[in-house]
């Protein structure tokens, strides 16, 4: 059974000051609206985003599954970047559904997340580290550096390179062009990551209507199709290696199974690069790029801009989804790969669409 994608809807993504459920209502509405289908019809809800972490409240799919129309109908949400929701959705449209809204939920311009992260980590042996999120990236940006030998300038033309494509993408939150000297002479976050070598958290909603094969081509003559997914988790923090992500190697490869698919297809690529140095690092993990030079590879990716331009922790994923099939919609791209990663850069989701 084949399922594809046949409604997309964003809501903007910035810096929001009504509720996130308002903003998940507009993204949701969009979607329905793109697929041009009532809300009636949809009978299963499938979730993706956090809670304190992303949002600042508990059990916040009570507010965000109402606002997708979810009322009295089959409701469920994954509790990480909206990405890994996919797999789910896929599972839930092979079994006991016909067609699933995925809505991806993330609001943290205005929570704290540095401070209510250290609340979800093991309280023994890892929560009395305080170590934030833009600490532990740059513990793995310092290994592949001094690994490698990377030049910082190299990592900054990734920057200007992500920035300017986020420039040309009217749904990117940051949208202007900056310099290599302007990445260099960025204040430092956390030794040797620089504030634009960061994704910087934004706020912002996205949602997808798909539908098993029958109904989706009853729906749509315009049909992204999802191929294969895959999904990996990592050892915890600090027993493994920091300079290179074979978390994110394993959900690629089960990726290209589910789809009997090799990298020699994919046309282009949708990468949640939380740093630069992840955007190398990603990119050598997938397999595309020699391992240590990430930084050269000119395919395409991240026409979006990527998480480095729209970084709306919990809905990242699905916001890089959802650019790649919209591209895929207008025929730029026929075959395109997307990746997520969550956590401490310690869990990755991959797709395959096809048009």
């Amino acid at each position: 059974m084949k399922i594809g994608i046949v409604g997309v809807g964003f809501s903007e993504f910035g810096i929001h000051r009504e509720p996130f459920y308002n903003v998940a209502f507009t993204a949701a509405k969009r979607a329905l609206e793109d697929a041009g289908i009532d809300r009636g019809e949809v009978d299963s809800f499938i979730l993706g985003g956090y809670d304190n972490l992303g949002v600042g409240r508990t059990i916040s799919n009570m507010y965000a599954a109402p606002a997708a129309g979810a009322y009295l109908r089959h409701e469920i949400r994954v509790s990480d970047d909206a990405l890994f929701a996919l797999p789910l959705a896929l599972m839930r449209l092979k079994s006991r559904s016909d067609v699933t809204m995925l809505l991806a939920f993330g609001h943290s311009s205005e929570t704290p997340v540095e401070l209510v992260e250290l609340q979800s980590l093991d309280p023994f042996f890892h929560r009395p580290l305080n170590l934030t999120l833009p600490a532990f990236f740059a513990m793995q940006s310092y290994a592949y550096r001094e690994r490698y030998n990377v030049e910082e300038e190299k990592l900054a033309e990734v920057v200007v390179r992500m920035r300017d494509n986020g420039s040309e993408n009217p749904l990117a939150f940051l949208k202007d062009k900056v310099k290599v000297e302007d990445v260099m002479n960025s204040e430092f976050v956390s030794y040797p990551l620089r504030k634009l070598e960061m994704a910087e958290w934004c706020d912002g909603c996205v949602a997808l209507i798909l539908a098993e094969e029958t109904i989706a081509r009853r729906i749509s003559d315009n049909i992204v199709w999802v191929d294969g997914v895959g999904w990996s988790v990592e050892n915890y923090y600090f027993d493994r290696e920091f300079h290179k992500l074979p978390f994110v190697t394993k959900s690629a490869e089960m990726a290209f199974r589910m789809a009997r698919k090799d990298r020699k297809g994919v046309e282009a690529l949708e990468i949640c690069d939380l740093t630069a140095d992840h955007h190398c690092m990603i990119l050598e993990a997938l397999g595309f790029a020699e391992e240590g030079r990430g930084w050269e590879y000119n395919g395409d990716v991240n026409s979006s801009g990527g998480a480095l331009c729209t970084n709306a922790y919990g809905s990242t994923g699905a916001f890089l989804l959802a650019n790649l099939a919209m591209r895929i919609r207008k025929g730029e791209v026929s075959c395109g790969l997307v990746q997520s990663m969550s956590g401490y850069a310690q869990r990755s989701c991959t797709a395959i669409l096809e048009g």
